[in-house]
């Protein structure tokens, strides 16, 4: 099957509300990302090496910088957190490409067949993939949902991180060809590591 670009997203960090305890306090996030390169309205967008040019990250530490400058997720995951989003909300929602705070949505990949050391080039840049996207209190604050970062780790819906080793422009559309490393560890087998972690 082939591999494919669906959608390049971005977006600028601001306050988000996050639960604590009864209480509710804002802290600053950039999760929030919005399509800027679609199949639909295709638009060439340039990625340095610490990602793609007017996109922020709130803290580097955590998202962000060289070896997180990209984070990649797969469009098939998505009609999962509709549904789940749907029936905790107890109303249909669809979702966007970019929701999850990916940079980066693709079609034909998964994180079972991508593992860390693998290059991705696309357009005229190319990557690495560096782990998988552990998901944190921001994310269950996105999605209003309590579970939601376990069913992501749950169900290796993760995605990934990429470390940018050649700058230049990709677009929506563009073919993403995977070039192997050592294939010794994939990104489902560090969501099952991070979910027995977790027990």
């Amino acid at each position: 099957m082939a591999i494919r670009l669906e959608t390049i997203s971005a977006g600028l960090a601001k306050p988000l509300w996050v639960r604590d305890g009864e209480d509710l306090r804002t802290v600053i996030s950039a999760i929030n990302k919005t399509p800027i390169s679609t199949i639909t309205q295709p638009r060439t967008i340039q990625v340095i090496s610490t990602g793609i040019v007017g996109d922020e990250q709130a803290d580097p530490q955590v998202h962000g910088g060289t070896e997180k400058a990209l984070y990649m997720y797969p469009q098939e995951h998505y009609p999962f957190w509709s549904s789940l989003l749907s029936e905790s909300k107890g109303q249909s929602i669809h979702l966007e490409h970019g929701y999850l705070g990916e940079n980066l949505t693709i079609s034909g990949l998964s994180e079972y067949d991508v593992y860390v050391g693998d290059r991705l080039r696309i357009g005229t840049i190319e990557c690495a993939v560096t782990k998988l996207r552990e998901p944190c209190y921001k994310f269950t604050a996105k999605t209003g949902l309590a579970t939601a970062a376990k069913a992501m780790i749950q169900g290796a819906r993760s995605g990934w991180y990429l470390r940018v080793l050649q700058e230049g422009r990709i677009q929506a559309g563009d073919a993403v060809m995977v070039i192997p490393g050592p294939r010794e560890c994939s990104i489902g087998q560090q969501n099952l590591a991070l979910l027995h972690r977790g027990d």
